[in-house]
C-alpha cells in the first residue's frame, strides 16, 4: 500500500485554505497573540486536514484508496482526539468558551464527513457554517470576544468556502485523474479552484505578516 495514498487524503490544497481562514480570523482579531497561532493551526490541521478527510474516505471511497478501513478509522479518531485535546487545553488556559468551537468542529468532522443523520449535514450550507466558524473561533482564541466585523468576515469566508465546495465537486474528477479524459468544464473548475486557493493563502499570509509588524 503506497505512502502516497495516506498523503493524498490530506488534500493539501483544500487543507491549506482551511488554515488560511484560521489565519485570516486570527489576523483580524482585535488582539493578536502569535504564540497561540502554531497550536491553533495544528489543532485545525488535525481536525480538518486529517480526521475529516480520513472519515470522508470511509463513506463510499470517493478517492478510491486501498488502505484498510481500520487504518482510516484509527488515523481519523486519533487525529480528532488530539485536536480536541489541544482545543480543550486552549479552553482551559485562554477562554473556557472556546470549548464550544472545539465541540462544533469535532461535530462537523463526524457529521459532515461520515454523513451522519442521513447526510443532513453533508451539504454546502453546512460546510459554509463550519468553515465560517473556523474564522470566528480563531479570532475568539486571540481576543476572547466576538465583534460585528468578526461575524461579517466569518460569514463572507464561509460563503466563499461554500462556493469553493461547489467548485471542488466539479473539479474532483480532474483532480483524481489529471488526464485528458476529463471534460473541459472540469478542467476549468480545477484551474479556478487552484487559483482561488492560492489567492486566499497569499492574502492570509500577508495579513498575518502585517499584524506581526504592527
Amino acid at each position: 500500500m503506497p505512502l502516497r495514498e495516506y498523503l493524498r487524503l490530506l488534500h493539501v490544497p483544500t487543507t491549506s485554505s482551511l488554515l488560511a481562514i484560521a489565519l485570516l480570523g486570527s489576523a483580524s482579531a482585535p488582539e493578536f497573540h502569535v504564540d497561540r497561532l502554531p497550536g491553533l493551526l495544528l489543532q485545525l490541521f488535525l481536525v480538518g486536514g486529517v480526521a475529516a478527510n480520513y472519515f470522508d474516505e470511509l463513506v463510499g471511497r470517493p478517492w478510491h484508496t486501498t488502505m484498510p478501513r481500520t487504518h482510516l478509522w484509527a488515523i481519523g479518531v486519533t487525529a480528532l482526539a488530539a485536536s480536541s485535546g489541544l482545543g480543550l487545553y486552549f479552553a482551559a488556559t485562554v477562554a473556557l468558551e472556546y470549548a464550544l468551537f472545539v465541540a462544533l468542529w469535532a461535530f462537523f468532522a463526524l457529521a459532515y464527513d461520515l454523513e451522519l443523520f442521513h447526510g443532513w449535514f453533508h451539504n454546502t450550507p453546512a460546510l459554509a457554517v463550519s468553515w465560517g466558524s473556523v474564522c470566528l473561533g480563531s479570532s475568539y482564541l486571540h481576543s476572547r470576544t466576538v465583534t460585528p466585523y468578526g461575524l461579517l468576515l466569518a460569514a463572507i469566508l464561509g460563503g466563499i468556502a461554500g462556493q469553493g465546495r461547489d467548485l471542488y465537486e466539479d473539479a474532483k474528477p480532474y483532480s483524481k485523474d489529471g488526464v485528458t479524459s476529463s471534460p473541459a468544464s472540469t478542467k476549468r473548475a480545477y484551474t479556478l479552484l487552484t487559483i482561488s486557493i492560492a489567492c486566499i493563502d497569499l492574502i492570509a499570509v500577508l495579513m498575518v505578516a502585517y499584524r506581526l509588524t504592527r
